[in-house]
């Protein structure tokens, strides 16, 4: 470091000894041989010898600035020191020749080397700083912040401690003197900054870097909006608060950080010199919310800034290939989401051209080597061509020869160095490569600081090698510590979700694999932070788009696996409770906000209020709709006054609202869990508790695992009931799923080529589930024609189980039936969706009489509307039927009537979709759609029936999350309807009258007063037999309708 060492006056003469400056250095010789002269006749204790001593120590060191010759400055340095010890005449002399001793010191500390000049300057400017500067003219500031300057600089030479504490005591010490308008004000504040953020990295103390973001907002605070520098204290404060998130994943200094750096973006002019600085910056903090949230618009968004930082920073510009590595970094982050080759081939393209940017000696080469091994070991892992493991090896081993501390810490490159080993010796078995893999991942762990994010997947890492290791060797100790760095990994707080999920993943594979004793506890760490990374998003879109990301499909099994796990211990009851914490996170998340609070409000009512008050507010955010416009670009701008599109940032403000209404109502659980009776509130359900799920039947659960499946049956007051499945369960299923799923994209439903496919499916699902479950439940005494409740998990809850057949019962073998003709079959999402519905106040239908809504929109491909509404209210009768249709059909009129009709009836068209589950809609007047969401934000306590007579509103999006079971009637239950009649398919128009009028025939057939929801299962079981029995429909039509719920 170089140090700033002109303090104070450069030269000073009493007047009858004042001398002109020489004009050449022989002047200057000259007449500092008369000073010596002069001085050789005084007495030695004169009072002149010390300005005599003073005046040719400035001479010399006016001398060594233009000369550079050592022996100048030595003379400056002693003629400095002899006047100070003779003393001068007056004080302010003796503060000024003080000055100068210490800036010719410090000088010849800066350009020599010699540390005892550092050592004895920086004490001069502590004996300084203790005197009467302003005598002298010197500025108290400037020594102080001098000081600072010189114990920065012995620290970053020593190390000393000592002097990073002084340092921090010092520059506070700047600021505290320093008025606000100040021109180095800025500067002091980030010198100061810079030391605590660089304390804080070494030390991990939080404290220093709370204290860096108050020093900032501070100085914000007394500036107003035209200050000089506000943008640069807020660019200050959002590095700060990016700085905190990278150790602590902190989302709400990820949040402030991205706050800070629009508000820096939005005062920045067009043309500045660092808004391709503040461009990069945005796009970190924006990659940082990707990574932690799966949000693949911010990816696009950063991506979107780093293009315009390129476009800002030409050929030969100081910040080009600061630049290009962060779009090299962004778009190596987008190939993993997209999968796209594309997307591969331009980021190894781009990190090639960051290599050829940093020849051989460049500082940053040793990253660039780092950066292309890594998209090498990609583009091997897409594609098999063992040449890239190769070639990444060979820049890691280069890298690892260049690099000292970073970048990148050698850490690093050790450990993809062992990453790379172990792909090799796939390849060529050479048993060196794992031994250096090996040593290789010891060295990188032992080199990780405590407290450094990495931890977490690094220790993962290595322990999926190990466990990989173990399979090839056998050595039982490489699994077993395999299992121990797992666990370590899992447990280390300050790290990622995403790490974390990983490392409990990695866990539950090794454990499961030896049957080790910690599987279930690895499971059901899993499965706690699958639910925690989940409910980081503010609202089920974010968490949706989260959970359907690539980033975590690896991981949406595990709810599946655990329980399978837990069924191969025999360990049934936990099972199930492992998948009710897995499944339906999306709803589960929203049904915990409408927990039922009878029993609360009998023991404290205030605190019922207050929960209802925080998990409505809550409820709000999580249910907002997730706005995604753009500010676009202005047509003409250019690339000097570029304005980034930005993304108007509501993700921002609903995630800090969700924290803190998040806060406040773990606050009130806990006082709630706190009353006597109320200790398992808001707490996962226990099986004794889901077990009454089975009052009015057996529930069914299909479970679907590569590991093993399962059937299990749920009975009340009774043990659960397992049976077993075939070895080939799994991939027989899944196989039929997608058939029937292709099969239907293809051909028209009533085409021959989808009967006959859906017919082959329902034959094999016969095998596979209806024959051994009805088999068991005529085992069990569970008498035909009985309700049964079906609960698949994974592809199976996109096949039509219900008609699994033909079915042969042993009493009976000469007839064949479907499952449903034998028991009246339902579907539930969950256990705790079926427990809800039948859990809600039903006091608005008290009298029996039923009050229906019919919602129809007939169009040109749906000319049977008319009728089928008609047919409905004819017979339920006109006084009890409010119909809206044509232009009153709106999604805010038909919401508005929804809570006035314990039943309600839609005849239109359903819209499916894909990877948009929320958007799934009715199709109502001009075009206008009733969503998903929409519907899923009602609070209906009071409804008891929903007939969905529209096409797909009980078909999954093929979004690869079917256990999320995302569809309109899994909304309409959510919303209150305890019953609920969908489609899983494209539903045919003319089926609307026929199935309508047999359905509400036999709803109402022992009168309206009698009519109850309870029996739309039978009803809706009726309705299909005799669309069979009279209309012959084809297999499809009647197959599509399924009921839901109670």
């Amino acid at each position: 470091m170089a140090l700033n060492t002109n303090h104070g006056a450069q030269g000073f003469s009493k007047s009858q000894f004042s001398i002109q400056r020489a004009g050449s250095s022989n002047d200057v010789n000259s007449q500092a041989n008369q000073w010596q002269t002069l001085a050789s006749t005084l007495p030695f204790r004169h009072p002149d010898r010390a300005v005599i001593a003073h005046n040719i120590a400035t001479y010399h060191f006016s001398l060594y600035k233009a000369t550079r010759q050592k022996g100048d400055l030595d003379q400056a340095v002693v003629g400095y020191a002899e006047a100070l010890l003779r003393g001068m005449n007056h004080p302010h002399m003796n503060i000024l020749t003080f000055d100068l001793l210490t800036g010719a010191l410090l000088t010849r500390f800066n350009d020599f080397g010699a540390r005892e000049d550092l050592d004895h300057g920086i004490s001069y400017f502590r004996h300084l700083s203790n005197l009467p500067l302003g005598v002298a003219g010197i500025n108290r500031l400037n020594i102080f912040n001098a000081l600072a300057d010189a114990l920065h600089c012995r620290f970053e030479v020593g190390g000393r401690l000592e002097d990073n504490e002084d340092l921090i005591s010092h520059y506070r010490a700047v600021l505290t003197s320093c008025p606000l308008d100040h021109p180095l004000r800025f500067s002091y504040l980030n010198n100061l900054v810079d030391v605590l953020t660089s304390r804080f990295e070494r030390s991990g103390d939080l404290n220093d870097i709370k204290d860096a973001a108050t020093l900032y907002q501070e100085s914000l605070d007394l500036m107003d909006e035209e200050h000089p520098e506000r943008m640069w204290v807020l660019m200050g404060l959002a590095t700060v608060y990016h700085t905190r998130f990278r150790q602590t994943y902190d989302s709400e200094d990820l949040e402030k950080a991205i706050s800070r750096y629009r508000e820096v973006l939005l005062l920045c002019p067009p043309g500045h010199k660092s808004k391709d600085a503040l461009l990069m910056n945005l796009g970190l903090s924006l990659i940082n919310r990707f990574e932690k949230f799966g949000r693949m618009d911010c990816l696009e968004e950063a991506i979107s800034h780093y293009r315009a930082a390129l476009r800002l920073c030409p050929q030969g510009h100081t910040r080009r290939q600061l630049s290009l590595r962060g779009l090299t970094h962004a778009m190596y982050l987008r190939c993993f989401r997209t999968h796209r080759i594309e997307d591969l081939e331009e980021t190894i393209t781009l990190q090639r051209e960051n290599l050829v940017l940093t020849p051989p000696g460049h500082l940053m080469r040793p990253q660039m080597l780092f950066n292309l091994s890594l998209g090498l070991q990609t583009q091997y892992t897409w594609t098999g061509d063992i040449s890239y493991i190769e070639e990444g090896i060979e820049h890691l081993y280069e890298a690892s020869k260049l690099v000292k501390s970073g970048p990148p810490h050698p850490r690093l490159i050790v450990h993809v160095l062992a990453m790379n080993l172990l792909h090799r010796f796939r390849h060529s078995g050479a048993d060196k490569d794992i031994a250096d893999a090996i040593k290789h991942y010891r060295t990188s762990i032992s080199l990780i600081p405590e407290g450094n994010p990495e931890v977490c997947s690094m220790l993962s890492n290595f322990a999926n090698d190990l466990h990989f290791i173990f399979s090839w060797t056998g050595d039982a100790e490489h699994l077993e510590e395999s299992i121990d760095l797992s666990r370590s990994a899992v447990e280390y707080p300050f790290s990622s979700m995403r790490d974390r999920l990983l490392a409990a993943k990695n866990w539950t594979v090794a454990a499961r694999s030896i049957r080790h004793s910690s599987t279930l506890t690895a499971y059901r760490k899993a499965l706690s932070i699958l639910q925690r990374a989940i409910d980081l998003g503010p609202t089920v879109q974010t968490r949706h788009e989260y959970i359907s990301g690539r980033d975590i499909e690896r991981f949406r099994s595990l709810p599946m696996d655990a329980a399978s796990y837990a069924i191969e211990s025999r360990a049934y009851e936990e099972a199930i409770e492992m998948l009710e914490q897995g499944r339906a996170l999306l709803w589960s998340g929203m049904r915990s906000l409408r927990t039922p609070l009878d029993h609360l409000r009998g023991a404290d009512k205030s605190l019922a209020d207050e929960f209802t008050e925080i998990s409505q507010a809550l409820e709000a955010i999580i249910t907002t709709t997730d706005v995604r416009d753009f500010v676009q670009t202005p047509a003409g701008t250019t690339d000097d006054d570029y304005v980034a599109i930005g993304r108007k940032d509501t993700f921002a403000r609903d995630l800090a609202e969700k924290r803190r209404l998040s806060g406040e109502l773990e606050n009130v659980v806990l006082r709630i869990q706190a009353l006597p009776g109320l200790e398992n509130f808001w707490r996962p359900i226990p099986y004794r508790h889901l077990q009454t799920v089975a009052m009015d039947g057996p529930v069914v659960i299909i479970n679907l695992s590569e590991y093993r499946s399962d059937i299990l049956i749920v009975r009340s007051n009774h043990p659960v009931v397992h049976i077993p499945t075939p070895t080939n369960f799994f991939d027989r299923v899944t196989k039929l799923a997608h058939k029937l799923s292709e099969t239907r994209k293809s051909y028209r439903l009533e085409s021959k080529q989808y009967d006959c496919v859906l017919r082959q499916t329902l034959e094999e699902l016969s095998e596979l589930v209806g024959q051994p479950v009805a088999n068991r439940l005529m085992e069990l005494g569970i008498p035909e024609q009985s309700r049964i409740w079906l609960c698949p998990t994974s592809v199976v809850a996109s096949l039509p189980i219900h008609a699994a057949g033909p079915i042969s019962l042993p009493a009976n073998l000469n007839v064949k039936r479907y499952l449903c003709d034998i028991y009246v079959c339902s579907y539930t999402p969950s256990l705790s969706a079926l427990i809800a519905s039948r859990s809600r106040n039903l006091s608005g239908s008290a009298s029996g009489q039923p009050s229906l809504l019919i919602v129809g929109q007939p169009d040109e491909s749906l000319p049977g509307v008319d009728s089928e509404t008609c047919s409905i209210e004819r017979l339920v009768g006109s006084g009890s039927v409010t119909r809206i249709a044509g232009e009153a059909a709106t999604s805010e009129n038909v919401i508005a009537h929804i809570p006035m009709n314990p039943w309600v009836h839609f005849a239109c068209h359903g819209m499916l979709q894909p990877g948009r589950p929320f958007e799934s809609s009715f199709l109502l007047q001009r075009n206008t759609h009733l969503t998903l969401l929409r519907i899923a934000k009602s609070h209906l306590p009071t409804a008891e029936l929903a007939f969905l007579a529209a096409c797909h509103t009980a078909e999954l999006a093929e979004d690869g999350t079917p256990d999320e079971v995302l569809h309109l009637t899994a909304a309409m239950q959510f919303s209150g309807f305890r019953s609920v009649i969908g489609t899983m398919w494209a539903m045919a128009d003319e089926d609307g009258q026929d199935l309508s009028e047999y359905f509400y025939g036999k709803m109402l057939s022992a009168g309206a007063q009698v009519a109850s929801y309870e029996k739309s299962a039978r009803a809706l079981r009726h309705a299909t037999r005799k669309l069979r029995a009279e209309k012959r429909v084809s297999l499809e039509r009647w197959v599509n309708f399924v009921h839901y719920g109670a």
